[in-house]
This record gives structure tokens, sequence and C-alpha cells, in this order.
């Protein structure tokens, strides 16, 4: 992955609050961010798509990311604007690629097209069981073997999904961290927190790798707060917890609607700066393909 990353972590969630505070000062402003798009459904959409990439793109060190449905349902669509964003702004793109649901020829065959067109950086996933497929084919069962079947195939750079409170079909965070080195030793370079609510669960867990001899990078993702009863309802399905603090600020803003965007901006701020005292290497910014609330927080960091 690109040097822009620092592999070296330095366990922050002990120590004393002016250490994190000393690393917050230093480091927010040199911390990369990169920003996740999913394929447009229209025309319109589409152009709407691209002006966002324009206006993240100087921003953008890391570059951007492209989402893939459950079955690999929208992988034209990842495919298409994956080379449309690489092409228009000469950024890095990782193309998302959701195995469950495609045969191992067609998951191959997605693989190929990315290298054939350019792109060199996946985000390999095993993907949720898609909802409207009677019989899902027989395929890459878990994230691993796509892994290493993309790795024996082009020479990606691959990243995965780490869960800092542990997947929900997890039995337990060890064993789920110990199915992440697994996807480390196949041949992936970097993973990425889905979904953080919680800076210090993500401090606890990037600790936890640690102790498994886990040494890529662990970015953690950001998620747009504008839509709050939305991203509470996703957090409540995913088994992610939600710190008391983003309740009360919420619920203080339903009595003043007007101010909700103001808290979200604050609000996502604060997740950042908490995120890098924890020691995270880059950030990656979830943007719901619209740029002002990103572009914002990229900029109230320094950028």
């Amino acid at each position: 992955m690109d040097k822009a990353y620092s592999t070296k972590y330095t366990p922050l969630v002990n120590q004393p609050t002016d250490a994190l505070l000393k690393r917050l000062v230093q480091s927010a402003g040199c911390v990369p961010l990169s920003f996740e798009f999913f394929p447009p459904s229209t025309n319109p959409r589409r152009e709407l798509l691209l002006d966002a990439v324009d206006k993240l793109a100087p921003v953008a060190a890391q570059g951007f990311s492209v989402t893939m449905g459950a079955g690999g349902t929208t992988r034209t669509g990842t495919h298409e604007t994956a080379v449309a964003i690489a092409k228009r702004c000469g950024r890095p793109v990782t193309a998302h690629l959701t195995a469950l649901g495609m045969s191992t020829t067609e998951a191959i065959s997605c693989a190929d097209g990315f290298w054939s067109s350019g792109i060199r950086r996946i985000l390999a996933l095993r993907g949720d069981r898609p909802k409207n497929m009677a019989v899902i084919p027989s395929g890459f069962e878990h994230a691993t073997d796509l892994v290493k079947a993309l790795s024996d195939r082009h020479p990606f750079e691959i990243a995965v999904a780490a869960y800092p409170e542990k997947h929900p079909e997890a039995a337990n965070l060890d064993t789920d961290i110990d199915h992440l080195k697994e996807k480390i030793d196949a041949g992936a370079s970097l993973a990425y927190c889905q979904f953080v609510l919680d800076p210090a669960a993500y401090g606890r867990f990037i600790e936890k790798c640690a102790h498994h001899g886990i040494g890529v990078p662990i970015v953690p993702g950001l998620m747009p707060l504008d839509d709050w009863a939305r991203v509470r309802s996703f957090a409540l399905a995913n088994e992610t917890s939600i710190p008391e603090w983003l309740n009360r600020l919420f619920d203080i803003g339903k009595m003043t609607p007007e101010i909700m965007p103001n808290l979200a901006v604050s609000a996502m701020v604060e997740q950042a700066r908490r995120l890098i005292g924890y020691g995270a290497p880059a950030l990656h910014v979830y943007t719901m393909n619209r740029w002002p609330l990103p572009l914002t927080l990229s900029r109230l960091l320094g950028h």
C-alpha cells in the first residue's frame, strides 16, 4: 500500500490524555484521507458523483473506493464507476469485490476486468448473503479464499474488512481477529474498519490486533452523521456500540432541527480527532455520494 500509511503503531489506549492530545496536534493534518462512493443508478446521479470526485480529489491523498452490492449485483456499475473516477482525477481507486453470490469463475472474471482496466486495488469481501437469491452459486465461502485467489491471479494491492467489535456472525472478538490474520496471511496488506462510532473501541481493537501479530495498517471508517436516525438504526443492526454522548447530542438537536447540520459536522470532526489520537494511520470517509460534509471534515482537520 501507499507509503503514506504508517505501519508502526504505538498503543495509546491506556496512556495519559496529554499523550493523546500531543499525537492529535502533531498528526491531524498529516493523516491521509480516502473517500467511498457507491455506483450511481442514473445519469444525473452519475454527474453528481463526478462533481463530488472533483471537489474531494485535492484532499484524497489515499484516493477513492467504489462499493459493490451483495452478490456482486452492481459489479458492472462498480467497474464503470471505478474506471471513470480513476481517469477523471488520477487518484488511486479501490474497487470492492463482494464474492458471496458469485461463482468462483464470475468473481475471478470480475477481478480480471478490474486489472485489465488499470484498477490495481481491491477490497476483497465475502459480503452479506443476497436476500433475493434463492440459490447461492458455489463460490468463495470466505474472504480468505478470495484473497488467496486474487493474490495468485494478479499482483493486486488487497484490502480486507475488519470489525472492531467483531463481525455479527463471529463467536467472539478473538476468533474474529484470528480470521482477520488469516486474510492478512493470505495476501492482504491493509484493513478497513467498515463502521466505527466509538473511537475507544477502535483503539482497543488495534492494540488487540497487535497482540495477535497483525502489523498491517488498520484504517477506521467515518460515517456521515447528518441522518442520525439512519446511522443509529444501522449501528444497532450491526451490533456496533453507540457512544451515549452521540445519542444525547442528537436528542438535543431534535428540539432545534435547524442546528442539526452543524451538530453533524461537529460530531464527525470530534470522532475523527479521537480516532487520530488513538493512532489511526488514515481515515476512510463514507460520502453517500455527497461532498460538502466530507470536504468540511477534511478542511477542519487541516487538509
